[in-house]
Parts: structure tokens; sequence; C-alpha cells
């Protein structure tokens, strides 16, 4: 991360965690003017509020609040549900990226007059020799966060910065602790802000009951083999859960409209070709583009090829693309582009 120019001011998306406090301490110690801000998204986001309000007068910097549960609302938890419904795998923490931390909320930091809007993800920016902005992996491997980062456009890079980047998570949350900025027994929450249990399945039936509801487990030649109890809360790839003898049995894909499950064996997973829309590149293409692809997060990733048409082709089988999941395109570790599995 470079360091601060006189007086510039950033705006730092906060959660009162690990990751958020160590960014903005790092801001501090690179000479910027550091401002936090807080997402409320849902009613029970107040906790949060409370958190960040308290890391932040630790750090001595002034905190803000802004309200975006409707959007929230709109552009994540009600998209998620529907895709559900249609049977797809959506990726809620890609669309909250674009839509709300680096869009209403970026724009609200350089409304107030930030410079830049800044988070504790872990990846990283650079300029190619035309001066071009670059998205680049995170060099803490286990944590590179590029992947939901992938549906940012260059116009949002130009104003944002990512102060983890080049640092390991082990050594800065060493550092937080130490200096009692966050509690010595602070996890690490691996679940949807939105749903901190896990329970997707719950939390997408309760506003949709009807998709709850029995259907048949069978294989793909329609032999019936067991029951579920909604076929929206399988993906492609799946093992576990199946509650199946004579297995083991993986997800090869869900018909919502017969409310089907249908399964088979690891050799009947084989993906090598898969279409995609919504493309981003931040990256001009020249087609075809040979890459590595990545169709969820910290596989390992794939050769592939990228045509104009949206057809992606890859070297080696995939053991699952699920539809409504982001298939990511690098080079080495820069971000080329991405688009959402069809």
């Amino acid at each position: 991360m470079k360091e601060a120019r006189k007086e510039q001011t950033v705006g730092i998306g906060m959660s009162g965690g690990t990751d958020s406090t160590a960014a903005a301490m790092l801001l501090l110690e690179a000479g910027y003017d550091v401002v936090g801000y807080t997402m409320l998204t849902t009613d029970d986001s107040e906790a949060v509020v409370t958190k960040a309000a308290a890391v932040a007068a630790k750090l001595g910097i002034e905190h803000r609040t802004v309200d975006l549960r409707d959007s929230f609302k709109c552009n994540v938890l009600d998209a998620l549900v529907e895709g559900y419904a249609n049977g797809l795998t959506p990726s809620p923490c890609v669309i909250c990226n674009r839509k709300l931390k680096f869009g209403a909320l970026r724009e609200r930091m350089l409304a107030d007059g930030c410079d830049f809007a800044a988070t504790g993800h872990y990846a990283r920016l650079t300029r190619d020799d035309a001066g071009h902005i670059q998205l680049r992996r995170g060099i803490d491997k286990t944590k590179d966060q590029s992947y939901f980062l992938a549906q940012l456009t260059p116009e949002q890079l130009e104003t944002v910065l990512f102060p983890l980047g080049d640092h390991l998570k082990t050594d800065l949350k060493e550092k937080v602790k130490s200096l009692g900025l966050v509690p010595k027994e602070e996890t690490e929450s691996q679940d949807l802000c939105f749903v901190p249990n896990g329970g997707i399945g719950d939390f997408v039936a309760e506003r949709r009951p009807a998709l709850r509801q029995g259907g048949w487990i069978v294989d793909p030649t329609g032999r019936r083999l067991g029951r579920h109890d909604g076929a929206f809360q399988y993906t492609p790839g799946q093992r576990r859960g199946l509650g199946l003898g004579g297995g083991p049995w993986f997800v090869i894909r869900t018909d919502m409209t017969t409310n089907t499950v249908v399964v088979g064996h690891r050799e009947e997973l084989g993906v090598t070709t898969l279409h995609v829309n919504g493309m981003n590149w931040l990256i001009k293409p020249q087609w075809p583009v040979t890459c590595v692809a990545q169709v969820r997060y910290l596989m390992k990733p794939r050769e592939a090829k990228v045509h104009e048409d949206g057809t992606v082709t890859f070297t080696e089988p995939l053991e699952a693309a699920p539809p409504g999941q982001l298939c990511v395109f690098y080079d080495g570790d820069i971000v080329l582009g991405s688009g959402w599995i069809a």
C-alpha cells in the first residue's frame, strides 16, 4: 500500500473484527486521515455497529454509520432467495461487494470528502506499464479474496485501497490483539454475515415456504434412490447430507420444475465446458483468452480458454460448476475478469 500524500483521507469499512481493524491501523501508520464507516444491513446489525464504534474509539478515529438496509435486502437477500428458487447457487458476497461495499458505501465515503475507500480484504492493486489498474491476489494465499472482488469495475478500483494485501493474516492478528484493539479470544467467522449459524436452507425456506417440499433423489436414469425436503438446497458436486446407501453419491444437478435432485458417482461429475454471462473484464480481452479459471473460492485454478460468446473450456474436467457461482479468470495472480456460470 502506498504512503499517503499530505491530508489524504480514507474511509474504511469497519465491522470491528480483526481484518477491518488491522486495515484501519495500517492506514493510520501510512499517514492517512482515517474515518470508519459501518454498513447497517439488517435490523440485527446494531451489535456490529457498536463493536466497530468501540474499535474506532480505540484507534482515535471518527466513526459513521450508513443505513443500507433497503439496498441490502433488494440486491443481496432478495436476489439470493430468488436465485435458490430458480435452482442456482448464488454468491451473495460478490454481489454485496459490487453493489454495496464498493458501490453505495464507497459512494457515500467519496461524497463525504474521502479520497479513497478501503476495506479489510486480502487483495492487492497495482498498475501495468500503461497505468491501468490491476487487481491481484493477496500474498497470503490462504486468505486471498480476489475471487470475491472480481466483479468490481476498473472505475470502482481507481478509488479503492486494500491495506492487507501485502500482509499475512497471522502477523496482523497477533499485532491487533497485542495492542488490545480486538479481544484476544476473537474468533474468525466462516458464515454469511446475515446467517451467522450457516443455515442457508432455513433462511431461504422461511422466505419461500413452498420450496420446502419433499421430492425424489434419482440417478441419471431416473431410478429413485431416496427423498429430500427441497431440491433448492442441493448444489452440484455436493456429497454430504444425501443420506443414500450404495455411494458415494454426488449431486449432478437439480430440476426445480419437478423438484428433483439428480445424483451420480464421481466419474459422472466431470465438466469440461461451461457458459458464463454477465462478463466483467478488468483487462481488455484478446480472444480467445488463455488463462486459469476458478469456479469456487479457494479451489485449485484450472487451465482454461474463454471465448467471446461466453464459452469456457477446460483442459481437465471440473468436478462441479454450480450455476449461479462466479467463474474468475486469472493470468498468474492478476485477475483478468469474471462471469456468472449459466
